[in-house]
C-alpha cells in the first residue's frame, strides 16, 4: 500500500483533530525511499531495540503510539538516542506515524479500553470531542462509568490489576470524612464504588475535580494524590505504561480489518515497560 494512502486510512480510522491541541501526531517522518508499506511495526515507545526490531522484520513504518519526535530538534547527531532513532529511521527508510490522543479520544480506544473490564450502565468521556459541532457521547478525553451494581474497593483493585495485567497497583485511599460529606443525600458506605473516572497515561490534570468514587490513571504527582485523597476520592496508579500497552494487541486486530490485508500490522517484541518493580 501507498505511504500517503496508508496514512488516510489511519487518519480515518482516529482523526488527528481529536487529539489534544499540544499534542504531536499523525505522520512525524515521511520516507522517501519506501513509497509502498507492507508491514507495520507497532508499539508505544520507539526505542532503540524497537527501532533495530523494525528493521530485522523488514518493517517499512513504524506506528509509535507516543510521539517520538515532540519537543523541537535543534541538531541530529549521533550523541542522543532520540536523534540516533531519527536519523536510523531515515537511512533505513522508515517513516514515523504517532496517534497518541487521537487514539485516546476514539471510540472505542484507549480510555474504553480501560473501563472494558467493568460492567457499567453508562459511559461518556470525560472532556467530549466536538463532532458536527455538537459534544460526542462517544468520543473524546477521558472516560466516566456508572456501575450496573456497586464495586467494593477491594473488588474494583483487582478487577484493574487483572484487566492491565500487573501484580500490583498503588492506591490513594479517600479520606473517610470527606468521603461522608461526598455522599451525604446517598448515604453511600465508605469503600463502595459506584462511579469510575479513567485517563490513560498521566490523568492528573484531566482528573482534576471530576465527580467520581474512583480515578484510574496511569500517574499522578504526590500533591496531586494529595488533593484527590482530601476530596473524599479514591485513585489507583499503574504506572504510565500499563494504562496503554494492553491496548495494542486489540487495536491491532481492528488495524488489520481497517486498512487492508495486503498490510501486516506487528505488536513489537522489544517495547517494554521502562520502569521495573524490585
Amino acid at each position: 500500500m501507498k505511504l500517503r494512502t496508508l496514512v488516510t486510512k489511519l487518519e480515518s480510522f482516529a482523526p488527528t483533530k481529536h487529539a489534544e491541541s499540544w499534542d504531536n501526531v499523525g505522520l512525524l517522518l515521511e520516507s522517501s525511499s519506501s513509497p509502498a508499506v507492507k508491514k507495520v511495526l507497532t508499539t508505544i515507545d520507539l526505542t532503540e531495540p524497537v527501532l533495530e526490531e523494525a528493521k530485522s522484520k523488514q518493517c517499512s513504518m513504524i506506528l509509535s503510539y507516543h510521539p517520538p519526535i515532540f519537543s523541537s530538534f535543534k541538531r541530529l547527531t549521533q550523541d542522543n538516542a532520540k536523534s540516533r532513532i531519527i536519523i536510523n529511521c531515515v537511512v533505513s527508510g522508515i517513516s514515523i506515524y504517532s496517534p497518541h490522543t487521537a487514539w485516546d479520544s476514539r471510540n472505542n480506544g484507549v480510555n474504553d479500553w480501560i473501563v472494558n473490564c467493568l460492567s457499567y450502565k453508562r459511559k461518556i468521556p470525560i472532556t467530549p470531542a466536538l463532532i458536527d459541532g455538537a459534544p460526542s457521547t462517544t468520543c473524546g478525553m477521558g472516560r466516566i462509568v456508572t456501575l450496573k451494581s456497586p464495586l467494593s474497593l477491594t473488588k474494583a483493585c483487582e478487577t484493574f490489576k487483572l484487566h492491565l495485567g500487573v501484580s500490583s497497583l498503588r492506591l490513594g485511599h479517600a479520606d473517610p470524612l470527606q468521603w461522608v460529606k461526598r455522599h451525604k443525600d446517598s448515604g453511600q458506605d465508605y469503600d463502595v464504588i459506584r462511579t469510575v473516572a479513567v485517563c490513560a497515561g498521566s490523568g492528573g490534570s484531566l482528573l482534576k475535580g471530576v465527580d467520581a468514587d474512583l480515578y484510574v490513571t496511569g500517574e499522578m504527582s504526590h500533591h496531586e494524590v494529595l488533593a484527590v485523597i482530601a476530596e473524599g476520592r479514591n485513585v489507583l496508579l499503574s504506572e504510565h505504561t500499563h494504562t496503554e500497552r494492553g491496548y495494542l494487541k486489540s487495536v491491532v486486530e481492528e488495524l488489520t480489518k481497517h486498512v487492508a490485508e495486503d498490510v501486516e500490522f506487528i505488536v513489537s517484541e522489544s517495547d517494554v515497560n521502562p520502569i521495573e518493580t524490585i
